[in-house]
């Protein structure tokens, strides 16, 4: 909750004055005290100036932490609407929620691009593009900011992996580090100059984010930002060496802040260091209207009706259409029977663990929105078949035996990250089940082996959860069948667990060997923990059961992600691959929906005759997957993001690339990012960046390109046509092809727009294409590199369907 300040002076600058001259005029009239304490988040001691508190809130997908808020997509689906007025909408309204909460800067958009398929926080990323992420960032930023409160962009730059987030040193080269990573931020602080910008956690070319005297050049010299910088929540950097640097707010809030008062102006940093940061701040509470428009007391429930439309307006326009054999949706009108089948409850993921999350409150399941769309004329049936990516319960004593006959596991501890050498203590454990130390005086990092054999009392598929903080591995009869690494069990920010999961075929009263290792080196610090969870009994058998009664089946399936987890395996967690493969083999017309953060392989792609990618569309998870599966609404998403075909594509391939060796990883591949790497490797992905299908066709055609020197801008015009018999919407996508001496990728995405057209419908669309988007990175700056260009019209990266070639000196 805010409080506005008491005020004891008015304040100095004139009314409509630039906010540059309003923040002088306050800083000319403030001690050396004063603004140190602004610095320092100390709101208090600047109240008596008019000095509005900042009172923050994470808000990439709403507002973090709230009830009585509207949640929208996540920032991944928000990406896949291309959708730059829909983003502008979207900003406008969690920015005027913000306000009537009670805050005036809100932590967020997120702009940061996802590098692999392993990032746990791809879903609070904009793709892997940075024209699309920084156009539809910057729209989101300039909403947000025209409800009176200041936007924090984040996470300044080239922020790609959780795994070993805090520390990791990120090798990068300066031209894709200005080309790709810092080029979304770019574009935002052209449109926003007086937003905010939070550094990343990691280090940068040897120096951590937040003392990297490079970024802040590039960030507040060469492009631009007239606001401040701040850090992340995380403090254990040099906050003084930071402000040295280039920070202007020292943390986030007082308590995230450990800069002792009187240090910075005691000669710690420069006095002019300690002017610009003050200065900085306060512009970007001027240019947003936090003196004149204070923040009202706050409100229970600030979701309009107008937001909650325009949640499911977002869901359904971030929904992409992967696959339609034999026009398998829209549902048919014939249709009687259909069987549901997943997690389409109350169990929905509806966002994404962290600092994106967003308490949906009261919300349509996608379960409960086909029954209402479906009405009496469809008979809706509903098998769990999977419980999806959730923990399971606690692996009993009763069906475990140490090797002398004890009910449970035989454990041993040791000092260390490895469970080898002299053991510190051996013991039978009944389960393996804690959240602190099992046993008293281990040491800060420990280890420990349990050993022992499990009797299943069924026969079939059986799945296994670990539910770790720390490093963990099971396997039985010697095959590993659970492995990875969780910093902790949960994020304290959403609801949602970080299992690890796994499926064993077993037989009924047949023993087999098990063995189960951990250590908590990888956990948070101060952490530990570790549950050996099971599902002895498939629910796969009732889920086939209900397929083969029904005229189709639509198996809903998800995976958990989140801040501070990464994906080790490509694969859909626990038995849900099982599940798709045996209901679309009892039912021909299975269509499969992918709740997921990004892409997962797809080993049953030819047995399905469809796949929705519906990301976690927040409140209108539901309403928008009933509305695109009955055909009244077109899906109107295209992937922001490249699925590989497997784990052998893409960059971060090998350990140097991801997570990195010996606290370092290398971005080898340099621009090569996202689909440029596949073009560069001459790869083809499972489903290339923008690829989705509409219910309709579309030609393009006519295609006009013209150089205009003067205004230094390409001007491209291409007829859309909808060839098909239904409204329906599609994404005209813009490639570049540069000249051979730009040594540039084969083709960078360059413009888009998004268009909807009744059924035989034309449009004749125009796209401008500054000169800078297509300018390389070289020694010195930025370069036009003189010859002849390729623009290529397409539905996606590798779709291309009209192209001109055109000279610019």
């Amino acid at each position: 909750m805010s409080m506005a300040p008491v005020v004891a002076e008015p304040a100095a600058a004139a009314a409509g004055a630039a906010p540059k001259d309003q923040a002088d005029a306050m800083l000319a009239r403030m001690t050396a005290a004063e603004k140190e304490a602004l610095v320092r988040c100390d709101f208090t001691a600047v109240a008596h100036l008019g000095i509005p508190a900042l009172t923050m809130v994470d808000a990439s997908a709403g507002l973090r932490g709230e009830t009585g808020v509207t949640a929208f997509p996540v920032p991944v689906a928000q990406a896949a609407t291309f959708d730059e007025d829909l983003a502008g909408r979207v900003g406008k309204a969690i920015g005027a929620e913000g306000r009537t909460k009670g805050y005036n800067n809100l932590l967020g958009p997120t702009v940061d691009l996802a590098r692999t398929w392993h990032f746990g926080r791809q879903a609070e990323a904009m793709g892997e593009d940075p024209l699309l992420a920084g156009r539809l960032g910057a729209a989101l930023t300039v909403g947000m900011q025209s409800q009176n409160v200041a936007a924090t962009v984040k996470h300044f730059a080239a922020y790609t992996q959780e795994t070993n987030r805090f520390f990791t040193d990120t090798k990068v080269s300066d031209r894709a580090l200005h080309e790709i990573y810092e080029a979304p931020f770019r574009r935002v602080v052209t449109a926003a100059p007086t937003a905010s910008v939070m550094m990343a956690y990691p280090k940068i070319n040897g120096t951590f984010a937040t003392r990297n005297t490079a970024l802040f050049d590039d960030l507040k010299k060469n492009i631009g930002l007239q606001g401040y910088t701040v850090p992340d929540f995380w403090a254990g950097d040099d906050q003084v060496a930071a402000a040295r640097a280039g920070m202007d707010l020292a943390g986030l809030g007082p308590g995230a802040v450990q800069i002792p008062a009187g240090s910075l102006t005691a000669g710690a940093i420069p006095a002019a260091r300690l002017d610009d940061a003050a200065r900085r701040i306060l512009i970007t509470m001027y240019a947003n209207g936090l003196f004149d428009h204070p923040v009202p007391v706050p409100a229970d429930d600030v979701s309009t009706e107008a937001h909650r439309t325009l949640a499911h307006e977002t869901a359904v326009a971030s929904t992409v259409l992967l696959t339609n054999r034999a026009s398998a949706l829209p549902l048919p009108a014939s249709l009687k029977t259909l069987a549901v089948i997943g997690p389409a409850g109350t169990d929905t993921f509806t966002g994404v663990s962290g600092s994106t999350y967003v308490n949906p409150g009261a919300w349509t399941t996608p379960l409960q929105a086909i029954r209402t769309r479906a009405g009496s004329a469809v008979q809706v049936t509903h098998t769990q078949g999977t419980t999806g990516d959730v923990p399971l319960a606690t692996v009993p004593s009763s069906a475990l035996r140490t090797s002398a006959g004890a009910p449970g596991l035989a454990g041993t501890y040791y000092a260390g990250a490895e469970a080898t050498g002299t053991p510190l203590t051996t013991r039978t454990d009944p389960t393996v089940d804690f959240t602190t130390a099992p046993v008293e005086g281990l040491p800060a990092v420990w280890s420990a082996k349990w050993t022992g054999t499990l009797v299943p009392t069924v026969t079939g598929l059986h799945r296994f959860s670990l539910l770790p903080a720390g490093t963990t591995s099971l396997k039985i009869d010697g095959k590993t069948v659970v492995s990875g690494t969780r910093q902790m069990r949960r994020f304290f920010l959403g609801p949602y667990d970080y299992p690890l999961q796994g499926t064993a075929d077993l037989t009924a009263g047949k023993a087999v060997t098990v063995e189960l290792i951990y250590t908590n080196a990888a956990a948070e610090t101060g952490t530990c923990g570790l549950t050996f969870g099971w599902q002895p009994e498939s629910l796969i058998p009732e889920a086939v059961a209900a397929a083969k009664s029904a005229d189709a089946a639509i198996v809903f399936v998800n995976r958990v992600a989140g801040e501070a987890m990464d994906h080790e395996s490509y694969a859909l967690p626990g038995d849900q691959n099982q599940l798709i493969t045996a209901v679309a083999a009892a039912n021909p017309r299975t269509v499969v929906v992918l709740n997921t953060d990004g892409p997962v392989a797809t080993p049953w792609l030819d047995d399905v005759e469809a796949v929705i990618q519906a990301w976690y569309g927040g409140r209108g998870t539901g309403t928008a997957l009933a509305a695109v599966l009955f055909g009244d609404s077109d899906p109107g998403g295209r992937l922001p993001v490249t699925f590989p075909a497997d784990t052998g594509q893409g960059p971060g391939t090998t350990t140097v690339t991801y997570p990195g060796t010996n606290g370092t990883v290398s971005y080898d591949e340099g621009i090569a990012v996202g689909y440029r790497y596949y073009d560069i490797k001459g790869q083809n992905p499972r489903f290339p960046f923008g690829h989705g299908l509409s219910y309709t066709t579309f030609a393009h055609g006519s295609l006009e390109a013209a150089w205009n020197a003067t205004a230094k801008t390409v001007t491209l015009s291409v007829t859309v046509t909808n060839t098909g018999r239904r409204q329906g919407t599609d994404v005209v996508q813009v490639y570049a092809t540069l000249p051979a001496a730009a040594a540039a990728e084969p083709r960078r995405l360059v413009a888009f727009r998004k268009v909807t057209l009744p059924a035989g419908g034309t449009q004749r669309v125009t796209l401008t294409v500054p000169a800078q988007d297509l300018t390389v990175w070289q020694p010195g700056g930025w370069r036009l590199v003189p010859g002849s260009y390729t623009f290529a019209v397409a539905r996606s990266s590798r779709d291309i369907t009209v192209q001109r070639v055109l000279g610019i000196r």
